[in-house]
């Protein structure tokens, strides 16, 4: 944070990252309370996050080669735009598919921000013990966001509208991409037109694994976070949702906090599977709980071992690529991630609409144990030979 420019492009990232905690709780909120059905909630949530995960490596790619700014400003206004879209057709009770088109657009042109500032922190830093403190960092930033987000949009969704909820995202947002945009100096500058040169290429199984245990990751946050708000609303206490997933997201800004305060010797394929294993095994209780207190114990536990793993998924992707390629790697994991999401809200709202929100609970804990699955496949047979930083 010392470094010139560091603080400006870290609190804009994080401003330019509020709508990911916010606005897929706050449509849910939105269509579950307009619509009645959580499954209808969770799947329209679903589709922007679906978009986001399909055009996050073409945005790398274009990120890689011509820089950040051009991008973040169209898409920002394009995606705000898209997102008061969706307000006025919810509100007008527009057929079904339109809701889905809105939804696609807003999702798939909002910038992705956490990885362009991922990429910011390895241009100013270059690789190596710094740049780890640095992801830890942002790992914590991402848990500042999951804290305030959640709170925030809840409050604003159950004491005055859902709609303003959603408007307040949208426009938190908004600034900080512009923001972010307005940062020239720490934007990394694209390496222009290939001219026929062959680029440096990317060990594609290794990152293959690593994006679906990204996509773990966020089916397990998304199955949850839908899970979390229908079992706050059964027990008569829908504004306490927001207060639970934030102390789930500030278990793992505590373990984000310690993991980069650490001079880690283990590899990080040794900590990504410990991670994963983690997560897996702090999920189980959750069928069995029976009051918000316990689940707001148990998430906090869960949340102790998230922010560690996906600071372990992008040491991997550091180590794994070649640099002139890495805010392209970086997308590829962040729309595992964003991809995961959908599935796991749609997974999670039908389970809910059929089995009540206990037995729902069932669907992160399932995935959790996959994800664990995948990781032990991916560090024990896709690890690449070729390494471009050592801790």
């Amino acid at each position: 944070m010392q470094r010139p420019g560091a603080g400006a492009f870290f609190a804009a990232g994080i401003l330019g990252r509020m709508p990911i905690s916010m606005l897929g709780l706050g449509t849910v909120i939105l269509i579950a309370r307009e619509s009645g059905s959580y499954g209808l909630a969770g799947a329209v949530s679903g589709v922007a996050v679906v978009a986001g995960a399909l055009t996050g490596p073409i945005q790398g790619r274009l990120v890689d080669r011509w820089g950040q700014r051009l991008l973040l400003l169209t898409g920002s206004v394009v995606c705000t735009l898209a997102l008061f879209a969706l307000l006025i057709a919810v509100r007008a009770d527009a057929p079904v598919w339109l809701l889905y088109v809105v939804s696609f657009v807003a999702g798939g042109t909002r910038p992705q921000v956490g990885s362009f500032v991922r990429a910011r922190w390895t241009h100013l830093l270059g690789r190596g013990r710094a740049l780890q403190t640095a992801f830890a960092l942002e790992a914590v930033g991402d848990e500042v966001v999951f804290i305030v987000g959640p709170v925030l949009v809840t409050a604003l969704a159950t004491q005055v509208s859902p709609y303003v909820a959603l408007i307040v995202a949208g426009v938190l947002g908004l600034v900080g991409t512009l923001w972010l945009a307005a940062l020239r100096g720490s934007d990394p500058p694209g390496r222009g037109a290939n001219n026929g040169e062959e680029r440096a290429p990317l060990p594609w199984l290794s990152l293959l694994l690593l994006s679906i245990i990204g996509l773990g990751l966020g089916a397990t946050l998304g199955s949850a976070e839908v899970v979390t708000v229908a079992f706050t609303d059964e027990l008569g206490k829908p504004g306490m949702s927001g207060v639970v997933l934030a102390v789930w997201a500030l278990g793992s800004m505590l373990a984000g906090l310690w993991y980069g305060s650490v001079h880690w010797r283990a590899p990080v394929e040794r900590r990504l599977l410990i991670g994963t294993i983690t997560l897996a095994i702090t999920l189980a209780p959750l069928p069995w709980v029976n009051s918000i207190l316990l689940v707001g114990v148990v998430l906090f536990v869960v949340g102790l071992s998230i922010a560690p793993t996906m600071v372990a998924v992008t040491a991997c992707v550091e180590e794994w690529v070649p640099p002139e390629r890495l805010t392209e790697a970086i997308t590829w994991t962040v729309t595992g991630l964003l991809l995961g999401v959908a599935p796991g809200n749609a997974l999670a709202g039908h389970a809910v609409d059929r089995y009540g929100s206990s037995d729902a609970y069932w669907v992160p804990v399932a995935i959790g144990i996959i994800c664990a699955l995948v990781a032990s496949v991916a560090v024990t047979f896709a690890r690449p030979k070729v390494r471009f930083a050592h801790n």
